[in-house]
């Protein structure tokens, strides 16, 4: 049961790294509108804005449409990592405490 555990834990990180590089990705290729607007930036587009789009209301929004930093991107790479090393780990604690 451990293994699995770790495995489906390994998943989770994989994935949230492999989302963070998506996002990265995505910030890039807002510099070129061209790319943004090829098939595949409208397909990274739409996997990453519904995230983005939950940190880019109230006082960051007012922060973003008065300075013209969006900081949705930072603040959700943040907390992907937050909860790729921390969370993460911690559930794998708690069911792996369960199990034994």
């Amino acid at each position: 049961m451990t293994t699995v555990i770790y495995s489906v834990i390994t998943l989770i990180r994989q994935l949230i790294w492999i989302y963070s590089i998506i996002m990265v990705i995505d910030a890039i290729m807002s510099w070129v509108p061209a790319m943004r607007n090829s098939t595949v930036g409208r397909l990274i587009d739409r996997l990453i804005e519904p995230y983005l789009s939950i940190f880019r209301k109230g006082p960051i929004e007012s922060l973003s449409s008065s300075t013209g930093l969006d900081l949705s991107f930072i603040l959700g790479l943040l907390l992907l990592y937050f909860v790729q090393d921390h969370v993460i780990i911690w559930i794998a604690n708690i069911l792996l405490r369960l199990v034994n």
